[in-house]
């Protein structure tokens, strides 16, 4: 095994687009809420609109349930479950 092989052992490319499925529970971020009470979650180029995520949960680690999830389009909703955090930016 060559030197080159051992250091890249275990590398792999992350993609920008996950897949997810319809019951996955996930910790994410909420970026920012709509005034009727939905939140928005970026995973990278993947977008979900989170129900139940209002102006409380934005900047908060919560954990959501993917409820509808299109692989193509990178979009999806979930709902969310509950906060499990708070963010690295609040004092």
């Amino acid at each position: 095994m060559s030197i080159f092989t051992k250091y890249l052992k275990g590398w792999q490319f992350r993609d920008t687009t996950p897949s997810l499925t319809v019951g996955d529970e996930l910790d994410v971020f909420v970026a920012e809420a709509n005034s009727d009470g939905n939140g928005h979650v970026y995973i990278g180029d993947t977008h979900l609109l989170v129900e139940g995520a209002g102006q409380a949960t934005v900047e908060k680690r919560v954990r959501v349930r993917v409820t509808e999830f299109d692989e193509e389009a990178a979009t999806g909703r979930g709902e969310f479950i509950e906060i499990v955090g708070e963010s690295s930016y609040t004092s």
